[in-house]
C-alpha cells in the first residue's frame, strides 16, 4: 500500500493530473483503528473522499479521507453513522443515529463537526446530497409517512412533498423518488413525475437516468428517451453523454446524436461519466477508465484482491472504488 502511494504521489509531480489521463496508480483508503471494511461514496475535485469505515457485526462510521492527511473519523452522537456525499467545500452528509436508534440528517464541515439537519415534527431523517453551495437534499419521516426535503446552507427547511430527494443541482433542482415513482422537483419546489421506475443517476442540470418498465430511460428537461430494454443507464454528464451497462456490456449513449457505443466486452459496465466525457467502470474483475475517443485503460488492481468495482469519478479524473477479497472483506480505494 505504502508502495502505490509513493508512486501515485512521484508521478503527480511529474504529469499533471487532468481529466484526460488515466489514475496512475491504486491506493488502499484503509480503516480506523479496530474496523474491518470500508467503503467511499464520494470523491471532490481536490481529492478528498467522504465514506463509511465499518467494524464489527453492522457497526459503522462516518469518514472522510483527505488527500494528504488520511483517514478522519467524522464526529457522530455516539452511535453510528454513515456518509454518503461530499461537495467542494469539504462538507460531508448522510446521518447519525441518536440514543433512541433513530438516523438524524446530518452534516460535517470541514472540521469534521457534526450540524445536526432537523425537521420539525420528524422523527427520523436522513441526507443525500449536497450541491457546492451547501443545499442539502434527503427524507425526513414525519408522522409515518417520508418527506422529501430541502435544508439550505443556513439550515432553513423546504419540505418537497412524499417521497425521498436524492440528488440536488447547482441550481438546487432536485432528483428522486415518491413511491415507486422517480420525480423531479424545480427550484420552486414544482414536482414533475418522470416514470414508475429506478432512480440511478442525474446531472447539474436535472437530467436523469434510470430504468423503468420498458427498459433504460433518459429523463432529460426536454422529454424522455428510451436507451434499450435490456439497458440499465448509470449516469449522465452535462454534456450529452449516458452511460451505463447494455446486455451486460459498458454502453456510452450520445444523447443529442442518439448513437449507441458498446465500450468493452461483456462482462462490463460503465458507472460513471464526468464532463470531459471520461468514463469509469468495470471490466471483468477489474476497474477502468475510458477516454473520449473510447480508449480503454484497465486501471491497477489492490494486490490480495479478486474484484473491484467503482463508486465515483472526479471531474479531475480520479476514481473510487471499493476492491473485495476472496475471504468477503472490502477495502475503500482510489485510483489517481
Amino acid at each position: 500500500m505504502r508502495i502505490a502511494v509513493v508512486a501515485a504521489v512521484v508521478a503527480a509531480l511529474v504529469v499533471p493530473a487532468t481529466a484526460h489521463a488515466a489514475p496512475l496508480a491504486v491506493e488502499d483508503l484503509g480503516t480506523l483503528p479496530g474496523d474491518l471494511r470500508s467503503t467511499a461514496a464520494d470523491i471532490n475535485d481536490s481529492g478528498t473522499i467522504a465514506g463509511v469505515s465499518h467494524g464489527a457485526g453492522t457497526a459503522q462510521h462516518a469518514v472522510r479521507w483527505d488527500r494528504w492527511d488520511g483517514i478522519k473519523k467524522l464526529a457522530d452522537l455516539g452511535f453510528d453513522s454513515w456518509a454518503a456525499a461530499i461537495n467542494r467545500d469539504n462538507v460531508v452528509v448522510g446521518y447519525a443515529v441518536n440514543a433512541a436508534g433513530q438516523a438524524q440528517a446530518a452534516k460535517w464541515l470541514p472540521s469534521g463537526s457534526l450540524v445536526q439537519l432537523t425537521v420539525a415534527g420528524a422523527t427520523s431523517s436522513v441526507a443525500y446530497d449536497v450541491n457546492d453551495s451547501g443545499t442539502v437534499t434527503g427524507a425526513a419521516t414525519i408522522n409515518g409517512v417520508s418527506q422529501a426535503v430541502l435544508w439550505t446552507s443556513f439550515g432553513e427547511v423546504t419540505l418537497l412533498g412524499a417521497g425521498s430527494g436524492l440528488h440536488v443541482t447547482n441550481g438546487n433542482w432536485v432528483v428522486g423518488k415518491t413511491g415507486g415513482d422517480v420525480v423531479r422537483w424545480n427550484a420552486s419546489g414544482v414536482r414533475t413525475v418522470l416514470d414508475a421506475g429506478t432512480f440511478a443517476g442525474a446531472n447539474q442540470l436535472g437530467d436523469a437516468v434510470g430504468t423503468a418498465s420498458t427498459g433504460g430511460v433518459l429523463w432529460l428537461r426536454s422529454g424522455k428517451t428510451q436507451s434499450g430494454a435490456a439497458a440499465q443507464p448509470s449516469d449522465i454528464n452535462d454534456n450529452g453523454y449516458a452511460v451505463g451497462e447494455l446486455s451486460s456490456q459498458a454502453t456510452r449513449w450520445d444523447v443529442f446524436a442518439g448513437g449507441v457505443e458498446a465500450l468493452a466486452p461483456a462482462p462490463s459496465s460503465a458507472a460513471d461519466v464526468n464532463n470531459s466525457g471520461v468514463v469509469a467502470g468495470t471490466v471483468g474483475t477489474s476497474a477502468a477508465t475510458w477516454n473520449t475517443g473510447g480508449t480503454r485503460t484497465v486501471l491497477p488492481s489492490l494486490p490480495g484482491a479478486a474484484r473491484h468495482s467503482v463508486t465515483g469519478l472526479s471531474e479531475v479524473g480520479q476514481v473510487i472504488g471499493v476492491a473485495t477479497f476472496a475471504n468477503g472483506t472490502y477495502r475503500a480505494v482510489v485510483w489517481r
